[in-house]
């Protein structure tokens, strides 16, 4: 065999090889070094449902909505249209009954940032990411999303 396709041949073994540690590394890192959350508020956590529609919002709505839910999220800035809705406001833009809400979280809004994520929770979870917001705007959670 040439020696100098032999060489390349180790010298693309290694770096495979480097390639390989450093994407495993860099994946190790990410659950090292991810953020963990923090337990529920004491208000909350008795209510299964409040918990799960809150881990659902860590989960896909802060880096938009904030933690508190003011539409000040890390990436909020960065989105094209108007900015996202503060969830703590006494109106909510697109209404306030649940099958409004239901209908915001699932579909998302036209001409704005706001996805639709239907596709992603399931019914329940969506009653559960819905529960959370009228949580989040010190209002009672209408009985007809704790039903789902």
């Amino acid at each position: 065999m040439d020696s100098s396709l032999e060489t390349h041949g180790r010298r693309s073994r290694w770096i495979f090889v480097l390639v390989i540690a450093l994407v495993a590394g860099a994946i190790a890192a990410f659950f090292v070094l991810k953020p963990r959350p923090s337990p529920p508020p004491a208000e909350i956590a008795s209510d299964r449902l409040l918990v799960e529609g809150r881990e659902l919002y860590q989960s896909r709505c802060v880096s938009c909505h904030g933690t508190s839910g003011r539409g000040d999220g890390p990436i909020a800035r960065a989105q094209p249209g108007p900015p996202p809705g503060d969830l703590t406001s006494a109106t909510w833009k697109h209404g306030d009954r649940p099958e409004q809400v239901v209908a915001v979280v699932s579909l998302g809004v036209k001409d704005t940032a706001m996805p639709g994520w239907a596709g992603v929770f399931n019914r329940h979870e969506i009653a559960a990411v819905c529960s959370y917001l009228y949580h989040l705007a010190h209002r009672p959670v209408p009985r007809d999303l704790r039903v789902n």
